[in-house]
């Protein structure tokens, strides 16, 4: 019978993908200084100056007006500005200049994304890998695509294409790693987390900790508590890590470091419901049903759609003889998808 609520977290973003550094001469022609001003404005994407590379891709577009490159660059500069509008109107400019450059698709498709557009996110992907069918970028959020549609098996696929084509690609890795994880695949995503940390990934937070709840899964507690400590030495402030790791260590029944890393996340969020649906967790495995009932009920009071806590809360009913009360919350529990509640149900509150 588990009682810990586990919450896991999934790398899903990427930076967009500039194109190529134009080499700049010497002497500055009216040619060369378009390609400066184009240098200039990836250097402003990269550096999160938005605003000032739209102006300086503008000016490109003023100096060439068919260059394709300086539009597609310019829309990505606007999707972050969140100028979706001009976005669209640069990147489809973009592809009509230059429709063989699969580039363009790929950046509309991220534009997509970005707004939440995720049928036409998949188009423009599709058109993207028509084009060229080993774009790792394009087969990553493909992949993305699929995995959160519950397609594991074909966001496997995708992922795996995306490491072929770019085999220090952090993100597929981690992402390739959680699909497996999801689908039961403990050791293979374990595998991928490791690789992943060798990648240099831009985070190693989030994929230590991902690593550790692998390990968890395989019941491999020691391992897991590793894990979790790189996490949280990394970021002090993650607190998704710290619960876990307290997730960790209960499941290898060390109760007192649970309940020290449990009460160290509320010390640091008053109002995390897990930390105190997690601290019922071991109240119930102490016998402290009273102490049980409160934790699970100040977790509620947090989070009313916290269904574990619900669980807890109708154990410690149960055992103090609260017969409604249980039933109340093991109902309350399975509607907000708690299956672990319906065999309580069956047995304890049959009218």
């Amino acid at each position: 019978m588990k009682y810990i609520y586990l919450v896991l977290f999934l790398a899903c973003f990427n930076l967009v993908k500039s194109q190529d550094t134009i080499k700049v001469a010497t002497n500055v022609s009216p040619e060369q200084m378009t390609e400066r001003d184009y240098n200039d404005g990836l250097a402003a994407i990269k550096g999160g100056n938005f605003n000032e590379a739209v102006t300086l891709f503008s000016k490109c577009v003023v100096a060439k007006p068919d260059f394709d490159k300086a539009f597609s660059n310019r829309a990505i500069a606007y999707s972050n500005l969140k100028n979706y509008a001009g976005a669209l109107k640069d990147i489809n400019q973009a592809i009509q200049l230059n429709p063989k450059n699969p580039e363009p698709l790929f950046n509309k498709a991220l534009i997509f994304f970005s707004m939440q557009r995720k049928d036409s996110e998949n188009v423009a992907l599709d058109k993207c890998l028509l084009l060229n069918p080993s774009h790792p970028e394009a087969n990553y959020y493909k992949g993305l695509w699929f995995y959160e549609k519950g397609d594991l098996n074909n966001a496997i696929d995708l992922y795996s294409k995306a490491v072929l084509s770019r085999p220090d690609y952090s993100y597929a890795y981690n992402d390739r790693g959680s699909a497996k994880r999801a689908n039961g695949d403990y050791k293979g995503a374990i595998a991928d987390y490791e690789k992943a940390l060798t990648c240099t990934p831009a985070s190693k937070v989030f994929i230590y900790s991902n690593l550790g709840s692998a390990y968890r899964l395989n019941k491999d507690y020691i391992n897991a508590i590793e894990a979790y400590k790189k996490s949280i030495a990394a970021d002090p402030s993650y607190l998704t890590a710290l619960n876990n790791r307290g997730a960790a260590y209960f499941e290898n029944n060390d109760l007192k470091a649970a309940q020290q890393d449990f009460e160290e996340v509320l010390k640091k969020d008053p109002k995390n419901s897990f930390a105190y649906n997690n601290l019922a967790s071991i109240a119930i495995r102490e016998k402290d049903y009273k102490k049980a009932r409160d934790m699970s009920t100040r977790a509620i009071e947090i989070d009313p759609k916290n269904g574990p806590a619900y669980y807890n809360r109708g154990i410690s009913a149960q055992m103090l003889h609260d017969e409604s009360g249980c039933c109340g919350d093991w109902k309350k529990a399975l509607e907000l998808g708690v299956e672990g509640a319906r065999p309580f149900m069956n047995a304890s509150c049959i009218n």
